[in-house]
């Protein structure tokens, strides 16, 4: 199970609670994904072989599913930092608004489950993602548009939410099977796109205490209940990259002791795995624990994605090896 959060902003306490759903109806872990959301796995399937109404109704009491219309399409993300440390504005409140607008536009509930809205706080970090559509800001009134990989508009910030509806509204009812925007016959100039956008140099998700936040990478992406537990109920901010912005007055020291990373050089920044076995029938071994062997040996020095077979699903979009788990330990 899937769950949407915007701009990667968690209601006070949804995570602990999801964290208590996963260990009463699934695998026990909460799973981070490279767009700023949850998944919780394992799920013991009903004898109709469909999810639990009971695990329905305690997630919904999370508040993570305010909308059962439009959550496959809730995918916002947004400057993880934003508000809190750098950046030419907070951008949170756009988020939000970015969100209800979505919600309340039938039209846009027909958009594809993949289709990514990003807003960029001038920083420079979402706009190396390659959104379908996304604001960066130019300064703190103004920010460009990018339609896939082409420039658009430019608008004051308190524009930028309806901006990107009109535009998402305008691909929903031209896009026919296509998913993503670059992907239309003119690659987004369907829909306003112009001259190619300027590409950014990818942004490094910093880690550690920051002045105004404290930014933790999770390993692999899982957080077990020890990890949950070491967390604050308010706060929590999920980013793309498998990692959590805290409040400032978290502690380190702790946070390393539940298993958390906190140092910039940390190998864990270079290594991702898929699910692997036993989690994926097609995976042929265990690629978690290949994972964590390639870390202990601390001689990673370029990014590693760990897959079970070929299809090397979740592979990171920036350059990268593989290494193939080919039978469980």
């Amino acid at each position: 199970m899937r769950l949407r959060v915007p701009g990667g902003q968690l209601p006070d306490g949804a995570l602990r609670a999801l964290s208590a759903v996963s260990v009463a109806c699934a695998d026990g872990d909460v799973h981070l994904t490279s767009r700023g959301n949850l998944q919780i796995r394992g799920i013991e399937l009903d004898e109709c072989g469909g999810v639990p109404s009971a695990l329905s109704e305690a997630v919904t009491a999370t508040g993570l599913l305010p909308s059962a219309s439009h959550e496959r399409v809730r995918n916002i993300v947004a400057s993880p930092l934003t508000g809190l440390c750098g950046g030419l504005a907070d951008v949170r409140p756009l988020v939000r608004e970015l969100d209800a607008g979505l919600c309340a536009d039938p039209a846009l509930a027909d958009l594809p489950g993949r289709f990514l809205f990003g807003i960029d706080d001038g920083r420079g970090d979402i706009a190396a993602m390659r959104c379908d559509l996304t604001a960066i800001l130019r300064d703190p009134a103004v920010s460009t548009i990018v339609i896939g990989d082409l420039r658009g508009p430019t608008v004051p910030l308190a524009q930028v939410p309806a901006t990107l509806i009109r535009l998402a509204r305008h691909f929903a009812g031209i896009r026919d099977s296509v998913w993503h925007v670059r992907q239309l016959p003119r690659a987004g100039a369907e829909i306003g796109g112009r001259d190619p956008a300027p590409r950014p140099p990818a942004c490094t998700m910093p880690y550690g205490t920051l002045g105004g936040a404290v930014s933790v990478l999770v390993p692999l992406g899982i957080l077990t209940p020890g990890m949950v537990a070491a967390l604050p109920d308010r706060g929590v901010v999920v980013t793309p990259w498998r990692g959590l912005v805290l409040p400032a007055e978290s502690n380190p020291v702790a946070l390393r002791e539940a298993g958390f990373e906190t140092a910039a050089e940390s190998s864990w920044q270079r290594v991702t795995a898929c699910t692997g076995a036993p989690g994926c029938s097609l995976a042929e071994g265990d690629t978690r624990a290949l994972a964590r062997r390639l870390v202990a040996g601390n001689t990673i020095d370029s990014r590693i994605h760990v897959v079970g077979c070929e299809r090397a699903c979740g592979a990171p979009h920036s350059p990268h090896r593989l290494a193939f788990a080919r039978s469980t330990p």
